[in-house]
């Protein structure tokens, strides 16, 4: 039998080992048949507000700086490639470079890689309090508190040398109201 030209296009199937609640609350959607968000579960009706890919060079190390200093929560990991991790309905997803999908080698052989100036933002309640707090466990800053737009800011790196910025809203800060189509 000749083998099959596509198997070299075929990504690797990687295990995933999801959190037991967030299996739990998969199985019910698919057997009650109801799409988008679960009662209970952390992804609003139509996803999440946002998903971000950073890339790391050391999975662990990463999923602990974001849950333990910046509070998320780890949804699934698969083993050492990839991480989904979720604060509020911001969805992280972590990948290293190498690894299959997202961390796969482009066609011209380049790896995707951490760091540049792309970052998240994350909204404190007192910046000064976090990042007093944040030096005391160790975290690294870009630089010090600076006044933009109506907010205070700080750059934070994350172990791969991607970047966080933290914020506080000042007075004349403007959200826009969230609306999500149906």
């Amino acid at each position: 039998m000749t083998p099959d030209p596509f198997d070299a296009l075929r990504l690797p199937i990687v295990p995933v080992d999801p959190r037991p609640e967030f299996a739990a609350a998969l199985l019910r959607r698919i057997e009650s048949g109801v799409e988008g968000g679960a009662e209970g579960s952390r992804e609003p009706v139509g996803g999440p507000a946002a998903t971000i890919r950073y890339f790391v060079n050391d999975l662990d190390t990463a999923v602990a700086f974001y849950c333990d200093l910046l509070g998320f929560d780890e949804e699934l990991r698969t083993s050492g490639a990839f991480a989904m991790l979720y604060r509020g309905d911001l969805r992280l997803l972590l990948s290293v470079p190498g690894g299959p999908g997202a961390g796969r080698a482009w066609r011209d052989g380049t790896l995707p890689e951490p760091g540049g100036s792309n970052r998240i933002l994350i909204q404190v309640p007192d910046l000064a309090a976090n990042v007093e707090e944040l030096r005391r466990k160790g975290a690294r800053f870009r630089d010090d508190i600076v006044t933009g737009v109506a907010v205070r800011q700080i750059l934070l790196h994350d172990p791969a040398g991607n970047l966080v910025e933290l914020f506080e809203p000042l007075a004349g800060y403007h959200e826009r109201p969230t609306h999500r189509p149906r």
